[in-house]
């Protein structure tokens, strides 16, 4: 049974009361993980953390989920893992932003003893003991997704992929590894894939909705031509989607938006023709591989050192197989993602 961790809808975004969500705990004797997200402003973070509490609480296990209240709070971020330290918590997993707040954080877990993973992160951090990196091939799935919009401009200009032509806009999010690769492997997707298609700029929209579509309203005001919006996590391409709609513009048809996550809300508008396409990262299972990975740790136990999670593009046409889990396949070893502008896995 998925139990639904505690979060209040503001506008158009989630958030919690305060920086942290708490799973019941079993009984005093219970093991006791930490769960450390960058925040908890996303829907993203939420079904990651919904994922692991659940798979958690059905360990037997007390699941601590903490949070700082903003992702670009690199300090409140060593705050809450040192806080969960002191606690005396088993285990910890995070999901850092900031490679130097992670070191921070690795090595006060490592001077504890404590076996510390982490999430929706393969990157191996420079210092440190991290006894495993769970996470997606982000170049590659942003690589995917952009052959999708390829297929998407094809279709709307009545061509042949390789021939698509149109203008495509990207919203990025924090400069960070996240942000850097989701857009690099994008732009690789579009030059492999559909050559003719132009990307006429760029700019930083902090991974947020209302970002995402004041960004877009100001693109679309210089250039009304854009047909796609693609952002670096789905809430930045609903922000567009929604700009788009207040021009009095029809998506699917005047322009696409298309993102990466798979998050709940982004289904629900994929189900009612609301959004383009969604690279699905099953954020959920995610959360649930992470405490997976550490009950193997905890139990002796030997686990890779890079575990990969798999993602798939999402449109209308396979969103009921995504949604009943028929995409998910069981995550493997595999190799970590580095900030250099290459591919994960590289080309034969």
């Amino acid at each position: 049974m998925r139990t639904h961790l505690k979060i209040a809808a503001v506008g158009a975004a989630l958030a919690v009361t305060g920086s942290a969500m708490a799973v019941t705990a079993q009984d005093e004797e219970a093991t006791s993980v930490g769960f450390v997200p960058p925040a908890l402003t996303s829907p993203f973070h939420v079904s990651m953390a919904e994922g692991a509490s659940n798979a958690g609480e059905e360990l037997g296990w007390t699941v601590d989920v903490q949070a700082p209240t903003g992702e670009a709070d690199f300090a409140a971020f060593v705050t809450t893992v040192e806080q969960l330290l002191e606690k005396g918590v088993d285990g910890l997993s995070i999901n850092p932003i900031g490679t130097d707040s992670a070191v921070t954080a690795v090595k006060s877990a490592n001077e504890k003893g404590v076996p510390i993973i982490a999430h929706n992160f393969i990157t191996p951090f420079s210092e440190g003991e991290v006894m495993s990196y769970i996470g997606y091939d982000q170049w590659g799935g942003a690589e995917k997704l952009a052959a999708y919009t390829c297929e998407l401009l094809a279709g709307k200009y009545g061509t042949e992929t390789a021939d698509a032509t149109g203008k495509v806009y990207i919203l990025l999010g924090i400069d960070s590894i996240f942000s850097h690769r989701r857009t690099g492997g994008f732009k690789a997707g579009l030059e492999k894939n559909c050559p003719n298609v132009e990307v006429v700029g760029e700019q930083t929209a902090n991974w947020l909705r209302q970002d995402g579509q004041a960004v877009a309203s100001v693109a679309w005001q210089s250039d009304p031509d854009i047909d796609v919006f693609y952002g670096n996590s789905d809430e930045m391409a609903i922000g567009a989607a929604l700009a788009g709609e207040q021009l009095g513009l029809t998506i699917n048809e005047d322009f696409f938006a298309v993102g990466i996550d798979g998050n709940p809300p982004t289904l629900d508008l994929l189900g009612e023709g609301n959004f383009s396409a969604t690279l699905g990262v099953d954020p959920y299972n995610m959360g649930v591989t992470t405490m997976k990975t550490l009950e193997k740790i905890l139990n002796g136990e030997e686990v890779p050192e890079i575990t990969l999670t798999p993602s798939v593009v999402v449109s209308p046409d396979n969103l009921d197989a995504y949604l009943a889990g028929e995409l998910w396949t069981e995550p493997v070893a595999g190799s970590p993602e580095l900030d250099n502008g290459e591919p994960t896995v590289p080309e034969e």
